[in-house]
């Protein structure tokens, strides 16, 4: 499990996995996010949208400050919680989304 309000990068790469595996995002229109494409919306507009409710949720705090701790937290983030290439839990959690898409029951 990630700490509520310090993702990192492999809290970001946990919840672009499973919005792909959720919502194939691949199949966003691009003329629906123009001018950007749909790496960067995700990764600009999704992620953050999740991770600030996610926080929300564990910590019972509104979306606002939820948000502000999203902020403030993510340089703690990335030094707690890196992508590794070699990271097993990292890859189990791919793996067991993957299986899970087709259930939609994915693990965030």
């Amino acid at each position: 499990n990630f700490l509520p309000c310090s993702f990192g990068s492999k809290g970001e790469h946990v919840i672009v996995h499973a919005l792909e595996a959720m919502f194939h995002t691949s199949t966003i229109p691009l003329d629906a996010i123009w001018p950007l494409n749909v790496k960067k919306f995700t990764h600009s507009f999704l992620v953050p949208y999740v991770a600030t409710h996610a926080i929300a949720h564990q910590l019972n705090v509104s979306i606002m400050d939820a948000h502000t701790i999203l902020l403030e937290s993510r340089q703690a983030g990335i030094r707690l919680h890196p992508a590794l290439d070699s990271d097993d839990k990292l890859d189990q959690i791919c793996r067991s989304n993957i299986q899970q898409s087709k259930s939609n029951t994915i693990i965030i």
